[in-house]
């Protein structure tokens, strides 16, 4: 099959550093290749990919903002539609997977098989064919006939450890929606070791809520932006995560079960079809629930959290599942 994969204008892809959807396409990307399928990947400056990689000029990934917080952040995809105008007229694919934010190509193009992939809630407005979220919760928030499927990873690329620090990790972008202020104190009410990484996307939180509450929690630290999760998440003896928004389906839960690791988060959006009680982790509530399971962490076992993330989360069955999802849509299928 000849597929036309349209990742995000934000970012590289595969990203550096953070960068989860991103991630997510070139994951896609590499277990469809590994299927057979000829595969063109269309993405900004210095990506790649197993397949065919066309790098769509204008972009500059290291000036691009780090999260959409307002209008001025949006990153106009005139020029993405434009480089797969002008390529795919002479190079004509079966399917397009159309990953980006304003879905340009299968807008203008309805008469070429597409499948549009969300990452995020959904715009008041916002309203697709062939929408596929990317959880059952995520899919019922867009609604309609929204289908969805759950990301895999390429676990082979992943180390595993099964003898763990004292420490718990928590690994997100520094904002009020990501909720470390809730993981601190929830550390400061176990009296457990917690370990804060990730880039400062909201300053104001940072400088106001963050570092006054790390002055006066000695057993908490924050190590800044990590270049990969793995090697951190296979010493931790948890992840922790705290959203205050809807997390459709967060990469690094699955990065941690990859790693052996347990997860401790608020059953917040998609995450409690990442997490079953007392196999991989647990889902809280509450601080309360937070330190209460903190203190429970001993009872996962590390060789279930790998196990489960065998069966659930390989990217070879993410690669099947829209293969499944192609198929339809080539046959002339709307939903």
């Amino acid at each position: 099959m000849r597929i036309a994969v349209a990742s995000i204008v934000y970012k590289k892809t595969p990203p550096d550093g953070y960068g989860g959807i991103e991630r997510v396409v070139y994951t896609v990307v590499e277990a469809l290749v590994k299927l057979g399928h000829d595969v063109t990947l269309f993405a900004t400056p210095g990506s790649y990919c197993s397949g065919t990689t066309i790098e769509v000029p204008g972009y500059d990934p290291s000036k691009a903002p780090s999260g959409i917080r307002s209008r001025s952040d949006i990153i106009p995809e005139e020029p993405l539609l434009r480089a797969m105008e002008e390529y795919l007229e002479k190079h004509p694919v079966d399917v397009v997977h159309d990953w980006s934010f304003q879905n340009l190509y299968p807008l203008r193009h309805p008469e070429v098989p597409c499948v549009i992939s969300t990452c995020i809630p959904p715009a008041p407005d916002y309203v697709r064919s062939n929408l596929v979220a990317c959880s059952s919760a995520h899919a019922a928030q867009c609604g309609g006939t929204t289908k969805y499927v759950h990301y895999g990873l390429e676990l082979d690329k992943y180390k595993y450890n099964f003898s763990k620090k004292d420490h718990c990790i928590h690994i997100s972008k520094i904002a009020r929606y990501k909720g470390q202020h809730l993981a601190i104190l929830a550390f400061r009410k176990a009296r457990k070791n917690l370990v804060i990484a990730g880039n400062v996307e909201d300053n104001l939180y940072y400088y106001s809520m963050i570092k006054p509450l790390l002055w006066v929690s000695p057993s908490v630290s924050y190590i800044g932006e990590i270049q990969g999760t793995n090697d951190h998440l296979c010493n931790a003896s948890a992840l922790i995560q705290t959203p205050r928004w809807f997390d459709a389906f967060p990469l690094v839960v699955l990065e941690a079960c990859a790693s052996g690791t347990p997860v401790i988060a608020f059953a917040e959006g998609g995450i409690p079809e990442q997490i079953v009680n007392g196999v991989n982790g647990f889902l809280c509530n509450s601080i309360e629930e937070l330190a209460d399971s903190v203190e429970r962490i001993h009872e996962i076992k590390p060789q279930e959290c790998r196990a489960y993330a065998e069966k659930y989360f390989s990217s070879e069955r993410m690669a099947l599942d829209y293969v499944e999802l192609y198929h339809r849509v080539m046959n002339g299928e709307r939903w």
